[in-house]
């Protein structure tokens, strides 16, 4: 199976034919196929050439006639002109879905792992605990999720809690990248209030944009709101990825509310957590096992939809969450419908083929220090040895 998270498939097949195309006009160098800027302005210079405008792809309004072609100066017959005007609108529909998977990816990179793509290599340059701490952790938070219904291995384990005791002894850590990723209470109060501020502005961005994006699958679907089981003509991956990074940016920005002392903003406005859509063999499974419909989804199926209470459309506060959690048997403390998780629950720490194989390729160094730390042959781990391997030789 693949050890990365699929991005969005580059343009270079459709670059190279549009400059096949139009080989005697267009200039020799190409464009990244990856580079959306770049992209952009080929695409221009490629509409510029037959006299099209951008968003003018009706084959039947859009094209040139005989004598408008001539006196925008094209000696082409209208078979050549034709395919040129195809290849022109295939290539603005192409980008547009270039731009839009790109801001996908860019949420289940969110929904995964929280911030970490915002963490400069120069935020972690002679920190060794803090790279180490952010490096191990991250790569927990994205393991492969398992086909159980006893829940999913924590990312918080027994290394996770000794390089993170690590940070506070041994450096001069930055907690402000610490908390991208692990916006626990205690890490929090290490920033100042600048830091929290920044933090939770793009945290609420980040629900914003996950908000509109939910909407529109919404719109598009026939979710079943009294079980959230999947059927067929759902786009449940899609569905699935808008939900965890709804969640994981609803989670770190109620943890920054607190750690700002701003509880009162909850009696205005507190959104509620969106439900993931599940497998129906997964369901059925919990229905052998004794289980039902989780208290969750019913107190999501209550509440108002969130991207409604952002547009101001929907009115929902902690008033509201509060009654739906007590109606439906769910303490509040540690569920995370009110207040931040407390993130104190320390895991067992058990390898994965992913973990290792993933930590290996990414970063050939940690996988050394993992080596050397035992961390690859299945048995205790050599903790005591932990200082010993990160101080600087």
């Amino acid at each position: 199976m693949s050890t990365r998270f699929r991005g969005a498939d580059p343009m270079d097949r459709q670059v190279a034919k549009a400059r096949e195309l139009a080989s005697v006009f267009l200039d020799a160098r190409l464009p990244g196929s990856d580079d959306v800027d770049e992209l952009e302005g080929f695409i221009d210079s490629f509409n510029a050439l037959i006299g099209k405008g951008r968003g003018q792809g009706s084959f039947r309004y859009g094209r040139l006639n005989r004598a408008t072609r001539a006196e925008f100066g094209l000696q082409l017959s209208r078979r050549r002109y034709d395919k040129l005007f195809r290849m022109a609108a295939r290539l603005e529909k192409r980008i547009k879905a270039y731009k839009e998977a790109i801001r996908k990816n860019g949420l289940v990179l969110i929904a995964k792992a929280g911030l970490v793509e915002d963490i400069r290599r120069e935020d972690l340059a002679d920190r060794p605990w803090t790279a180490s701490f952010v490096a191990y952790y991250t790569a927990r938070l994205k393991l492969r999720s398992e086909f159980t219904i006893q829940g999913q291995q924590r990312a918080f384990d027994e290394l996770s809690q000794r390089l993170l005791k690590g940070c506070d002894k041994h450096e001069d850590a930055n907690w402000f990248a610490i908390a991208h990723v692990f916006p626990r209470a205690d890490v929090l109060v290490k920033l100042t209030d600048e830091q929290k501020g920044m933090l939770l502005g793009r945290w609420f961005g980040v629900l914003h944009k996950t908000a509109d994006r939910l909407r529109v699958a919404f719109e598009r679907s026939r979710i079943d709101l009294e079980t959230m089981i999947v059927k067929r003509g759902d786009d449940s991956s899609t569905w699935n990825t808008f939900a965890g990074a709804w969640n994981r940016a609803r989670d770190h920005w109620i943890a920054l509310i607190v750690a700002l002392g701003m509880e009162r903003t909850f009696e205005a406005m507190l959104p509620g957590k969106v439900m993931r859509l599940m497998a129906a063999d997964v369901a059925a499974w919990h229905r052998i096992s004794g289980g039902g419909i989780h208290p969750d989804t019913l107190i999501w199926r209550d509440l108002p939809k969130p991207w409604l209470v952002l547009t101001g459309h929907a009115y929902c506060n902690l008033d509201l969450v509060e009654l739906a959690c007590a109606k439906h048997g769910v303490a509040t403390k540690d569920s995370g419908w009110c207040v931040p998780r407390p993130r104190t629950a320390v895991a067992a720490y058990r390898p994965t083929p992913e973990l290792v194989h993933g930590v290996a390729v990414e970063n050939p160094y940690f996988a050394s220090f993992l080596r050397k730390l035992g961390a690859f042959s299945g048995r205790e781990l050599k903790l005591e040895h932990l200082q010993e391997l990160l101080e600087p030789s």
